[in-house]
């Protein structure tokens, strides 16, 4: 008997020692049964989801971060000055003889093809005053140009030049000059350009203080509205011609020119040529 219940207090013993050391190590290790469920309770119970872990997170925003767009050139950088159109100008002038002996004045005007070199193709003379057409063609067969160009390209063009003789002893009646009208397509020049029109047209003064004579040049800028621009001198005589043959060139009115049916800027060149008091006593 003795030995008998030794036997069942040993078992009881050994039973015990291990319930209890198994619940050390669940207590140890935080496990237990429904450890599963409590996990998905603690997420549960914290208001996030799986998506919303820290490194899902961090993810989420990598991939919704704001792409920065690539900075676009400005019209300054891609060349916007180069794309506009730039006409023929005269960049030297020639002086003109006013014909010896006549009392005769007036206005000749020239349409002048340049080419993309800025050689003269060929003049024509849309307004013919003789015997001043010869003189003042003589004077732009020296003069020199520069072609027109587009979005930096030279290309052939036109320009109208225009000569106005006046006498320097008297006051000279206004210029008959009932407009001047250039046409398309003219020989030598861009069939696509139509040279300025010129609607209004005065003549220089002369300065009281001086007896020189010869040719006083300037160089109108046409907007494509068809306004005056500035003016700018190519040729001056001493005594103070330039002051008066800008006053008059800003009196003159234009009508712009035409490129591909558009109004393009232009340049108008006037050569406001004086006799001689001396030699045209008139």
């Amino acid at each position: 008997m003795r030995g008998n219940l030794t036997g069942k207090s040993i078992q009881a013993i050994t039973a015990a020692a291990f319930l209890f050391g198994a619940g050390v190590w669940l207590s140890a290790t935080g496990a237990s049964p429904s450890g599963g469920g409590a996990a998905q309770a603690v997420g549960q119970n914290s208001g996030q989801s799986p998506s919303q872990a820290p490194g899902a997170n961090s993810a989420a925003r990598q991939t919704n971060r704001p792409q920065q767009s690539p900075t676009l050139p400005t019209p300054s950088q891609n060349g916007a000055r180069d794309s506009m159109y730039q006409p023929a100008k005269a960049v030297a002038a020639a002086d003109a003889q006013y014909p010896f002996q006549t009392s005769a004045e007036g206005i000749v005007v020239f349409d002048v093809s340049i080419g993309e070199r800025g050689e003269v193709k060929k003049i024509s003379a849309l307004v013919d005053v003789p015997p001043f057409t010869a003189a003042a063609e003589q004077s732009l067969k020296s003069w020199k140009f520069a072609s027109a160009t587009q979005n930096g390209r030279a290309e052939d063009s036109e320009m109208l030049v225009a000569f106005a003789f006046r006498h320097a002893v008297y006051l000279t009646n206004p210029p008959a000059l009932n407009g001047v009208f250039p046409t398309k397509g003219s020989e030598g020049g861009r069939s696509d350009f139509i040279a300025p029109s010129i609607l209004y047209a005065t003549y220089a003064g002369y300065p009281a203080s001086t007896v020189a004579y010869g040719a006083v040049v300037v160089q109108a800028s046409v907007k494509a509205d068809g306004s005056t621009g500035d003016v700018t001198v190519l040729r001056d005589l001493p005594g103070g011609f330039a002051a008066m043959a800008i006053e008059a060139a800003k009196q003159w009115r234009f009508q712009s020119a035409l490129r591909d049916g558009q109004g393009v800027p232009s340049k108008v060149a006037i050569a406001f040529v004086y006799s001689s008091r001396a030699l045209n006593p008139f």
